[in-house]
């Protein structure tokens, strides 16, 4: 079976997740999902205090190796074991989930076009666009509802290290993607400007 890899980057609250979740539900059966997040480095051996004190935006944050191994063995055929991470505790817990191979591989996150030695087994990389208060506010959101932090602490870390290094990372990973789509257009759209971009890809044959 051939398999796609399909980059998908952009800022924190670009809508990353929502395009891939459609794309997922159009293709049905035909797709695995990566996420960069579940890939953050275990930092278990540290306190929680110290935890909070990370930078979860850098690219060293991020076990890329042991990302770019699970895509190695994807493009394989192989299944793997995806590490879960905890946001609220802000590191790995002991369960993991299991993604079996698919002819369409997802993988997704705000720093996916920084790591070299993943982009290159890309077939097709996207970026999202979106402006800066569009994206904070769907941040401060989803963090909310589904990561249980203050308003406080979303602010914080806004200022402190997501908008910087979006600046200084994110941003000029644009020049990466083959497709740059407007997170803040219609999900129909963004989602059908893909399917063609994988269809031209595949020539038709998933």
């Amino acid at each position: 079976m051939k398999n796609y890899l399909i980059g998908i980057s952009g800022g924190s609250g670009a809508g990353k997740t929502t395009i891939v979740k459609s794309l997922v539900k159009h293709y049905e059966n035909k797709t695995a999902v990566l996420e960069l997040d579940s890939y953050y480095k275990d930092f278990s051996d540290l306190t929680f205090d110290d935890r909070e004190k990370l930078n979860f935006d850098h690219p060293k944050s991020f076990d890329y190796k042991l990302l770019k191994a699970h895509i190695n063995l994807l493009l394989q055929n192989e299944k793997i074991k995806s590490p879960i991470y905890d946001y609220k505790k802000h590191k790995r817990i002991e369960n993991s989930k299991t993604i079996y191979p698919n002819k369409l591989i997802f993988v997704e996150g705000t720093l996916i076009f920084y790591f070299a030695e993943i982009v290159k087994f890309m077939s097709l990389k996207i970026f999202i666009h979106a402006k800066e208060k569009v994206r904070f506010s769907r941040r401060l959101n989803r963090d909310i509802i589904f990561r249980a932090r203050t308003k406080e602490s979303i602010h914080e870390q806004y200022d402190k290290t997501v908008k910087p290094m979006h600046d200084e990372y994110v941003r000029p990973l644009k020049s990466e993607a083959d497709l740059i789509i407007s997170g803040e257009s219609e999900l129909i759209d963004n989602r059908n400007k893909i399917i063609r971009e994988i269809n031209s890809m595949t020539k038709g044959n998933l």
